[in-house]
């Protein structure tokens, strides 16, 4: 009986480490940048597509806050306002303009979500994030298509009418 009892607790061990590991596998392998923090936004893991994104390494941002990251043209309250939502235990989702280590800059979309423990506390924070630049990059060009094709839109109907009047 006792070795019953032994075999299956090997053998459920055995099942939550091939379950961790394929966890793991699957965020270090993401397509999105993955952060996980502490409750007070110190740094605690990055997967390997934060690294090659913003350029900065494990070492390098281990125990810093996401804000090293932060680009100038959120204001206060944007931050705020996320920090709220997380600190009351929700999901937030938004938008980050960001630096690259190098200065570049970067779009980001962004779900951040509390992580808890047993007892329901708040025990980290949560990041997934894709890269939007191209996406951000692609929008602003057809807005300003859009804008020169109504202003040439106008135009010819101001000729337009000039003409009918003319005739």
């Amino acid at each position: 009986m006792k070795f019953m009892l032994l075999h299956l607790v090997l053998y459920e061990k055995r099942m939550i480490s091939d379950e961790l590991r394929k966890l793991y596998v699957a965020v270090d392998q993401s397509p999105a940048s993955v952060i996980i923090t502490d409750t007070k936004g110190n740094i605690e893991y990055v997967n390997p597509k934060f690294t090659t994104l913003t350029g900065y390494t494990f070492n390098e941002v281990y125990g810093k806050n996401p804000r090293i990251l932060k680009g100038e043209d959120k204001p206060s309250e944007f931050y705020r306002e996320m920090w709220g939502t997380i600190e009351s235990g929700k999901e937030w989702h938004g938008e980050f303009h960001n630096k690259k280590k190098n200065g570049e800059t970067y779009w980001e979309l962004a779900a951040i979500t509390p992580i808890r423990d047993s007892n329901g506390v708040i025990t980290n924070f949560l990041a997934v994030k894709e890269d939007i630049t191209v996406i951000r990059s692609t929008q602003e060009k057809l807005q300003k298509i859009n804008e020169e094709l109504a202003s040439k839109n106008d135009a010819m109907k101001k000729e337009l009418h000039y003409a009918q009047k003319v005739q």
